[in-house]
């Protein structure tokens, strides 16, 4: 089996943690979603190797890099990304992003040249102040995150069974990658990585992004892999990807999954079945 390995690794003013599997060209630079972790990745990163390598990374303030106070913007998360860059040789690679890190990979892309193209799955097709209304102090209390400090355990496996999360890598596997977003509470049981303050400004960063206009910029090719989890808004969905679509300067796909919105971890053999169809017509 290929296993990854796992460093830290300089990028900019601070240290990112990253896990690679080692495989061929081109690259798979792949970003995981608000308050989660780069094991997000795992089950579709032993899928695409050794035929490519995959490099996920642990963003700003999540899993194992650093949590600076602030800079949790686009243009930050991008700039940390850059500078990583050289460090792991990564040069005309696609950039494969889950929700927020649909949109990191979106943004990437406007500002690096050397991306081949770009994948989004389940993320960078909805801009937020459509949904969430133009006052951001009422799509705050909508994106606040639950509160989890003191966190038992248990109530993972409990959510992973109750969210169907593990239909194919099975309760141990997912209970593994769900704790990449949590450490031990000095007070007892678990809290998120990711605490609230910082949550909550990459919730802004999010809900002021002007995705049109970010869309706009991209020249590479779009694949976006989309979720419908048959909850009445199939046609919401479809219609919000064919949206995004029309807004691109390149070419795009589209595939849309069964499933619910954590796609890596449920689907991840059909995932990574279409960046890999993908990857053939790119070549």
């Amino acid at each position: 089996m290929n296993l990854p390995s796992e460093r830290r690794v300089p990028a900019g003013g601070l240290t990112l943690s990253v896990r690679e599997w080692e495989g061929g060209e081109p690259s798979l630079l792949c970003l995981h979603g608000l308050a989660s972790n780069a094991l997000w990745w795992d089950p579709v990163a032993r899928r695409l190797t050794p035929r490519h390598r995959v490099v996920a990374v642990d963003l700003r303030g999540h899993g194992r890099s650093d949590r600076p106070e602030d800079g949790y913007g686009f243009p930050e998360v991008s700039a940390d990304l850059l500078a990583l860059a050289p460090a792991l040789t990564l040069k005309d690679h696609l950039v494969v992003g889950h929700s927020w890190g649909a949109s990191v990979a979106l943004w990437l892309a406007a500002e690096d040249p050397t991306v081949r193209a770009v994948v989004c799955v389940d993320g960078g097709a909805v801009d937020l102040r459509q949904v969430f209304g133009n006052r951001w102090e009422e799509a705050e209390e909508r994106m606040r995150p639950p509160r989890l400090s003191g966190l038992e355990p248990g109530r993972l496996a409990a959510f992973i069974s109750a969210s169907g999360l593990a239909d194919e890598v099975g309760e141990e596997e997912a209970v593994r990658i769900l704790l990449g977003n949590f450490e031990d509470d000095p007070e007892g049981g678990l809290r998120p990585r990711l605490d609230l303050r910082r949550h909550m400004l990459i919730a802004r960063s999010l809900y002021e992004l002007d995705q049109p206009a970010l869309l706009r910029r991209v020249r590479c090719p779009v694949l976006f892999v989309a979720a419908l989890s048959k909850d009445g808004r199939e046609e919401e969905k479809r219609a919000a990807v064919a949206t995004a679509r029309s807004r691109l300067q390149g070419p795009s796909e589209a595939v849309f999954l069964e499933g619910i919105h954590d796609l890596p971890v449920q689907r991840p053999t059909r995932v990574a079945a279409a960046i890999e169809a993908f990857l053939e017509e790119l070549a």
